[in-house]
């Protein structure tokens, strides 16, 4: 069988979980079949004669003015991409993180009556379409004078035969969800009928490598404790809520720990937050370890004496507490989107409520003092995180994704 797979990135050009479970997802799916990715161009790809699968066609595009500027050429440029990959005459489609790039193409290949099956890990899939920096622009909507006359030069595109898309068209599609979170959070768009809906939790491509690693036996004798943030240093990922509840942890409740923050910065805001670790007196105690490889993170994890999760946003599945877990890290973290669905409050990790650093800062002395209890919900997470092991869920995003077309071909 063929299959084409698209998504915003694909790595080694990842930015989370999503890119990385999702090449894991075609290197099980390309030892029976055939198949091609279809995916951004750019970043730190290697030359397309090294990976013969993945076309690197699609143009990215930034939510911003520039990335809704560059929209019209960009969506000429993604169709016209999934027009080749149709060409290929695929059996099935697999469409992933659509994020970050036209969702011209997207449309294109959902317009071609091949059957077509979503993976949603993130809100994105709720505004198919109607979000898109182009497609939006050819829907009906009040619009003052400068962006109506720029909507009517996008219609006036549309209708060159290289586009002629209606973004809300309906289509059938079947749905792989990678939480029960994720599902009640995002609403399917009222243009999709669904013929199959399943939730497929997402898993660590390295969970064994975590598990691996044996803990550091002078972790619980350390002077100055080790509490790590491993994800990526962005607004909604909470780095700042971990800094202020260091800063309490120190000042208030009298504990030397030291913060270690590991993963891929957005420039400006990890500028950002090492001014607030300047303001609340906590700078030494911060230390900014930007990305590493997973067996570094799994090395780094092995030292820590307690992982910290504070993301503000919904998250629909971390991954990373799994890790954690895995690693037998004791874990706090906020009680946000899917994080509870993983790994529970008390009985797996202590969660705090969104946004409190004094929560997290409360929940972080009860993790490095109650030394029982702590060793206790460590055992029982790592039980609960062998449950999300790699190989049962790449065969059931396979059977997922043989069962949606037939699902699809009997609809």
């Amino acid at each position: 069988m063929r299959i084409l797979v698209t998504s915003s990135f694909y790595p080694p050009v990842a930015f989370g979980g999503y890119e990385v479970e999702c090449s894991a997802v075609v290197d099980r799916l390309r030892e029976r079949h055939e198949v091609i990715v279809l995916t951004t161009r750019g970043g730190d790809a290697p030359a397309k004669v090294t990976e013969p699968h993945v076309r690197r066609e699609l143009p990215r595009l930034t939510p911003d003015e520039r990335g809704a500027l560059r929209a019209p050429a960009a969506s000429i440029s993604a169709a016209a991409a999934a027009r080749r990959a149709l060409a290929w005459k695929p059996d099935g489609i697999y469409a992933w993180n659509g994020s970050a790039f036209p969702q011209a193409a997207l449309r294109v290949l959902a317009d071609s009556g091949i059957p077509i099956a979503f993976r949603v890990c993130e809100h994105w899939f709720g505004s198919l379409f109607t979000a898109d920096q182009f497609m939006r622009e050819l829907l009906p909507a009040k619009r003052g004078p400068a962006r109506a006359a720029w909507s009517l030069g996008a219609r006036a595109l549309n209708a060159m035969p290289g586009l002629r898309l209606d973004p809300d068209a309906p289509f059938r599609a079947a749905i792989s969800w990678n939480s029960e979170a994720i599902r009640r959070m995002v609403d399917t768009p009222p243009f999709i009928e669904p013929v199959l809906e399943r939730v497929g939790h997402s898993v660590p491509r390295f969970g064994e490598l975590y598990e691996r690693v044996g803990r550091d036996p002078a972790v619980s004798g350390r002077a100055e404790p080790e509490i790590v943030f491993l994800g990526r240093v962005t607004p909604f990922k909470g780095v700042a809520v971990a800094i202020e509840a260091l800063a309490l942890l120190r000042s208030e409740i009298h504990i030397p720990a030291v913060l270690n923050v590991i993963g891929p910065e957005d420039s400006d805001h990890g500028a950002e937050m090492r001014r607030l670790a300047e303001r609340l007196g906590v700078a030494g105690s911060v230390r900014f370890r930007g990305q590493v490889a997973p067996e570094q993170a799994a090395q780094a994890l092995s030292r820590a004496s307690a992982m910290i999760v504070p993301s503000t946003w919904d998250e629909p599945f971390p991954l990373v507490t799994i890790e954690g877990a895995l690693a037998r890290v004791p874990l706090v973290a906020s009680d946000v989107g899917g994080i509870s669905e993983g790994m529970h409050d008390e009985e797996h990790a202590l969660l705090f409520a969104r946004a409190d650093a004094a929560g997290a800062a409360r929940a972080l002395a009860r993790t490095l003092t109650e030394t029982a209890e702590t060793a206790a919900r460590v055992e029982r997470a790592l039980a609960r995180a062998r449950e999300f092991r790699l190989a049962p869920y790449l065969d059931a995003q396979e059977q997922f994704f043989g069962d949606a077309l037939a699902a699809l071909h009997a609809a």
